[in-house]
């Protein structure tokens, strides 16, 4: 899935928050039940976890807890239908993915900070300002998201323009991905083509991901400054990406989503 930064430390996010709780698949009996359902949460990083601590500590307080979710019926129904809403994305039925998401925070209001895959859904919708409100959301839970930080600007730039987008860039901490940093970086400047050094660096990895992921970066950005044809062309090169066709990454099906709504071909 999406790689995420947790710890200091680069991770793949699986099932939908800003990065994944791990299912211990060597778990047995209820505990493996736990396990499997806790997958459905989205794992936090280190200012995640702060937050999500303090919320399993209320709701104990209060009586409730983290158990208690699973037998409400409602809990498990919101999950249902993220999960619901991601496949329904990939399958490239964007405003079905938009309802269900919206429908998993009508039964658990906590989700709307954490979905930064509904912020992707809205931002294909052309629900731009939405997209930026989920994507500045997720980042205030977590103030270390690079990814959500130039989502947040890539929505934004659709709405405003990219060089008053770029004056509400949001800070984030520092990312250990060297590709996602220099993105970072030349997102936030805007000087000049930032293309050149985004492939240079990926070429230096000589990673499949950073191939993928460069490639991308490269064609939202040129969509954020209104050069349709290079950011066709960039989007093009990372579906066809060795990545892009065998990792099962959430963000490789984005590419082909957004060549689906885009048209692209």
């Amino acid at each position: 899935g999406r790689t995420r930064v947790e710890g200091g430390r680069c991770v793949r996010a699986e099932a939908f928050g800003s990065s994944s709780r791990k299912v211990d698949r060597r778990t047995t009996g209820a505990i493996a039940s736990v396990s499997a359902l806790a997958a459905l949460l989205p794992s936090p990083s280190r200012a995640r976890a702060d937050v999500m601590r303090r919320r399993e500590t209320t709701a104990s307080r209060g009586g409730g807890g983290f158990f208690e979710n699973f037998l409400n019926p409602d809990w498990k129904q919101a999950r249902a239908l993220v999960q619901d809403g991601m496949r329904k994305f990939l399958d490239g039925d964007v405003q079905g993915s938009v309802a269900a998401f919206d429908s998993a925070i009508a039964l658990d209001a906590e989700l709307k900070t954490q979905l930064w895959q509904r912020g992707l859904s809205l931002y294909y919708a052309g629900e731009y300002e939405l997209a930026a409100e989920q994507f500045r959301s997720d980042v205030a839970l977590n103030p270390n998201d690079t990814e959500e930080a130039l989502w947040a600007f890539l929505s934004e730039a659709q709405v405003v323009g990219s060089a008053k987008a770029r004056e509400q860039f949001l800070k984030v901490g520092r990312d250990p991905r060297t590709l996602l940093r220099v993105v970072y970086d030349k997102y936030k400047a805007g000087e000049g083509d930032p293309a050149k050094e985004i492939l240079e660096e990926a070429a230096r990895a000589e990673s499949a991901h950073d191939e993928f992921y460069s490639n991308l970066y490269c064609a939202l950005w040129y969509e954020a400054e209104g050069q349709e044809y290079l950011a066709k062309k960039f989007m093009l090169e990372a579906v066809d990406t060795r990545y892009a066709l065998q990792s099962g990454d959430y963000m490789a099906g984005l590419a082909r989503v957004a060549c689906k709504v885009r048209k692209w071909a």
